[in-house]
């Protein structure tokens, strides 16, 4: 197609079917790597109205988790604690931690140190400062995809994403920083939705599948894509998955991850 029939075809999805359609367009004509950012870069504004929806409503349908994101003797959350090493002294990376980080910031036997990194931090410090909210962890700006630029290979004891990762534009590249960050011997845990892209017809930032085989392999994959990551990156780490039932909040997929 030339450059006319190109400006042709686009100005006629505008005129017929608004701008949406257009953008839609443009979408499926770049390579798949600029597409999928392109798509992260332009759907962002609908995880930050619900994040201030979030506060302004004090968690809305959600309002049993919003006191403890404030609670500083909140325990952390036995699935996490159960993956912390014998030390005592334990530094913990929450990727995707949106505005305030999930975790609770007390362990028995433990000291806690929480970093909390997000792609949108800038943007979240917006609405906390709009609600005159102050977080126990401030979150800092850092996407999943650079964190081994930022951190460096080895560093954190328990690397933890709660309904994030699948979020991202790179997911695949997302966890394999998720991996090199934290040490030796320790874990990875990510806790998603188990085939958020198909349940939510591909719209906005729900673009990943993220699932286990009948094997309990870990696969992500897309409209276009799949990845056995379990098999993918066997001499790096091991990876498991099992379903859990959260009650009120549904099913969720647990992958712990184990760096070799």
């Amino acid at each position: 197609m030339n450059i006319a029939n190109k400006a042709r075809t686009a100005v006629r999805a505008l005129r017929e079917d608004g701008f949406q359609a257009m953008v839609s367009l443009i979408m499926s004509r770049l390579p798949f790597a600029w597409s999928a950012k392109f798509k992260w870069d332009a759907n962002i504004s609908t995880e930050v109205q619900f994040w201030d929806d979030y506060f302004r409503t004090k968690g809305g349908k959600w309002a049993e988790t919003y006191a403890p994101r404030f609670d500083p003797d909140l325990p952390l959350q036995p699935r996490a604690a159960a993956l912390l090493p014998a030390q005592t002294e334990v530094h913990i990376l929450d990727v995707g931690a949106g505005p305030t980080t999930f975790l609770g910031k007390k362990c028995e036997g433990k000291r806690i140190e929480i970093t909390a990194v997000d792609p949108l931090a800038d943007k979240y410090d917006k609405i906390l400062d709009k609600y005159n909210i102050h977080p126990l962890v401030r979150t800092q700006k850092l996407a999943a995809e650079d964190l081994r630029e930022k951190f460096g290979a080895n560093t954190f004891d328990l690397v933890f994403a709660l309904n994030c990762i699948d979020h991202a534009y790179n997911p695949e590249k997302a966890i394999v920083h998720m991996i090199e960050v934290v040490k030796s011997g320790r874990y990875v845990l990510l806790q998603h939705r188990p085939h958020e892209a198909e349940n939510e017809n591909y719209s906005g930032l729900h673009q990943w599948n993220f699932a286990s085989s009948a094997e309990g392999d870990f696969i992500i994959s897309s409209r276009s894509s799949s990845v056995n990551m379990t098999k993918k990156y066997a001499e790096l780490c091991t990876m498991t998955c099992e379903m859990v039932n959260e009650g009120k909040l549904g099913d969720w997929l647990v992958t712990r991850i184990r760096k070799k």
